[in-house]
């Protein structure tokens, strides 16, 4: 059997096993009352934080799509410019092609119209010579 004082001994250990329990249960309790109210406390604090930086979020996402919105101008802007430079240089070649012929036949007719001017400077030639041989004739057979 188990001496008296050895029962009285295990039972007050047991009670002081007991008591340190709920004095660590009890601190953890108060610990884990002071990290959520930590916790609570930063939640408090961060609410304004995270509202700004939605708002600033939002702001970024409105100011990407302007700019998105005004790179599709800028590129539509682009491809009308050139789509017409394209139409004006089409235009230009044209007109000089148009240009060349006209030139191209005008020389041509320069050129005929030179060698008619030649021939009728050649043929006054010949009929002024034709005539001063007539002349000259005349006045021999006088």
């Amino acid at each position: 059997m188990i001496p008296t004082w050895a029962a009285v001994v295990g039972a007050l250990s047991l009670a002081v096993i007991a008591l340190s329990a709920l004095v660590a249960g009890a601190a953890v309790l108060a610990a884990a009352y002071g990290v959520r109210a930590f916790l609570g406390a930063v939640r408090h604090s961060a609410e304004p934080v995270m509202h700004d930086v939605r708002e600033l979020i939002g702001t970024i996402r409105s100011e990407a799509d302007g700019l998105a919105e005004t790179s599709r101008d800028l590129r539509q802007r682009i491809v009308h410019a050139a789509d017409a430079a394209e139409a004006r240089l089409s235009d230009l070649g044209e007109t000089l092609e148009v240009a060349e012929r006209e030139v191209s036949e005008t020389a041509k007719d320069v050129a005929a119209t030179a060698r008619t001017v030649r021939r009728g400077v050649e043929v006054w030639r010949l009929g002024r010579a034709l005539r001063k041989r007539s002349k000259e004739r005349r006045e021999g057979d006088d």
